[in-house]
């Protein structure tokens, strides 16, 4: 069943509700209270009956002796839920059964009567009637509590009223739990599917929900798990092409490295058999473009094994120092070959958790960049410096920037080759470049401080 349907009778249950269970409520009142009367019965006294009764029972009394009329008192039988007082015309109390009204023998003024029966007519029916006796006459009070005053049913009604309030917010609850309930199912549904959507698997993608009930949820669910089911197929067609573009770029990695070692080899001949000027310095173009398609194919095998995660990374605590100066020590020839400028300035001690052979592959691509597209600066500077608290390396040299266009300058996969190794090994970069020269900047990540 829908959501919408099952809300929608919740809705006509509510209107419905409320006069339906206000006559259950009556009626179950109805018949508890009838089962009462049956079985248990109620003191009570009717007003009208109650009044005639006792002014027929005090002119009963015309004409007697004070002793008679006080002794006959106790034993009214049918009187023995209601206190009797008996006041002469003076005020005298001659008879008193009350703990309210004054004690026999005392003298209570009109006034204070008056004002004592004002204070208790709510809870007291008093009634009264004129005694003439032998000796004294004066006003016979009946003081009857008022919660058994009426019919049997009016009496009963009034002592059990706690029934139908307790029956009804009862019934009331009921109405309220069922639509909590309703509403608690929802809210746990959702958010159980939005727990699924918080768990993943090792590919980082959500589990899948088990559908239970096919309403308006469980559409989302079932709509959730198709997104899931083709976020694994993504992912493993995206694992299936990764692993193809790994093995086509591994071949044409392996098949170009052959003609090229060939080529090589070839030219290596044919400069001895070259003797005209031209013909050499063409060689030698030859042999630097083998060299630069050599290095690109390299390139492109390890940016492939980036790129899948398959070139093993070994950290451990390294002196950076170190590594720079074996790296400065095969490129120094190169450079002095160049006629570049060289300035070297490690200061700084540096040690990071890092792998010393991806630190040197990033050096040398960052030699090997200078040299290819800076060589025009004949410049290179290597310096160890902290730069706002930061230990870091500076490589920097003069040539035209990284926005000048050569017909040397490449699609970036070295660039990217560093990027990625920086990145793993928790370290940061940043370049500074223009037309005057360009400046790049290793440090490591403030959380991996030590």
């Amino acid at each position: 069943m829908k959501l919408s349907t099952k809300y929608l009778i919740n809705i006509i249950a509510s209107i419905l509700f409320f006069p339906i269970a206000f006559l259950g409520v009556n009626f179950l009142y109805y018949v508890t209270l009838t089962y009462i009367i049956d079985h248990q019965g109620q003191v009570h006294y009717e007003p009208n009956k109650l009044e005639s009764d006792w002014k027929s029972d005090i002119e009963n009394f015309s004409g007697k002796s004070n002793r008679e009329i006080t002794a006959a008192f106790p034993h009214m039988k049918q009187y023995k839920h209601s206190d009797i007082i008996w006041i002469n015309d003076k005020g005298k109390v001659i008879f008193s059964s009350s703990d309210r009204f004054a004690k026999k023998g005392e003298i209570i003024h009109v006034s204070e009567l008056i004002k004592l029966m004002e204070q208790n007519q709510k809870k007291y029916l008093l009634l009264s009637a004129y005694l003439n006796g032998s000796e004294d006459s004066g006003y016979a009070f009946l003081d009857t509590p008022r919660s058994i005053i009426g019919s049997q049913w009016e009496v009963m009604r009034a002592k059990y009223s706690y029934i139908w309030f307790i029956a009804l917010i009862f019934v009331c609850s009921l109405f309220v739990i069922n639509s909590w309930m309703f509403f608690a199912k929802i809210q746990k549904r959702l958010i159980s599917l939005g727990n699924h959507m918080k768990k993943q698997d090792n590919d980082g993608i959500p589990e899948f929900v088990t559908v239970k009930q096919y309403d308006e949820l469980g559409q989302v669910e079932y709509s959730f798990n198709q997104m899931v089911e083709e976020l694994k197929n993504s992912r493993q067609k995206e694992r299936e092409e990764g692993e193809i573009r790994k093995n086509l770029i591994a071949d044409l990695s392996h098949d170009l490295r052959t003609p090229l070692t060939v080529i090589r080899g070839h030219t290596f001949s044919l400069k001895n058999e070259i003797s005209s000027e031209n013909g050499k310095h063409s060689l030698d173009i030859i042999n630097d473009k083998i060299t630069f398609m050599g290095e690109l194919i390299d390139n492109l095998s390890s940016f492939s094994l980036l790129a899948a995660g398959k070139l093993p990374l070994h950290k451990k605590r390294c002196d950076i120092l170190k590594i720079i100066r074996s790296s400065l020590t095969a490129w120094y020839p190169i450079f002095e070959k160049e006629h570049f400028t060289i300035d070297i300035n490690l200061k700084e001690n540096i040690v990071w958790e890092i792998d010393e052979t991806w630190l040197e592959r990033i050096l040398d691509n960052i030699f090997q960049n200078v040299l290819r597209h800076a060589n025009s600066g004949k410049y290179v500077s290597v310096q160890t410096k902290c730069i706002e608290n930061k230990l870091a390396i500076i490589i920097e040299d003069k040539g035209p920037g990284m926005d000048y266009r050569s017909e040397r300058k490449g699609a970036g996969i070295g660039l990217s080759i560093i990027n990625m190794m920086l990145k793993q090994m928790r370290l940061e970069h940043k370049i500074k470049s223009n037309q005057n020269g360009t400046v790049f900047i290793i440090y490591q990540n403030s959380s991996e401080e030590t």
